[in-house]
């Protein structure tokens, strides 16, 4: 389970940090797209073609707006999470905060020793001190 919470909060910093960093990229793939397609429609416009390159054109523009679709479908999903970090600008921070925290205490419980306060005489627990340096 805690490496679960650590993989999860891990990722979802991941997730936070990709949208931030991709998200003016998306836009500019739309901006892009639109730019293309008003490329093909000035072709149509402008020249004289036969149906099979009519049929190309066509689907030129299909696969553009579907691309288009795409990114603008993904950046209204993700809008509002993009958005919630953009108004708690510590989230992220306090998140990293956290995970530290959370790592640090996972590899501290990973390499304790016990030390016993009343039986010294205990074999196993002198055996494991002195096999660690305990002692």
């Amino acid at each position: 389970m805690t490496n679960d919470a650590i993989t999860i909060t891990r990722d979802f910093l991941e997730l936070l940090n990709l949208i931030e960093k991709e998200w003016p990229d998306w836009w500019d793939d739309v901006k892009k797209s639109e730019g293309e397609i008003q490329d093909l429609l000035h072709e149509i416009e402008f020249t004289k073609f036969d149906a099979c390159h009519g049929y190309q054109l066509s689907k030129q523009i299909k696969a553009v707006r579907q691309h288009r679709r795409k990114m603008k479908e993904q950046i209204e999903a993700l809008r509002p999470l993009k958005e919630y970090v953009d108004n708690n600008k510590q989230l992220k921070i306090t998140l990293y905060k956290v995970l530290s925290a959370m790592e640090k205490t996972v590899q501290n419980q990973g390499s304790r020793i016990y030390t016993p306060r009343v039986r010294t005489d205990m074999e196993q627990i002198r055996a494991e001190r002195v096999g660690a340096g305990g002692e």
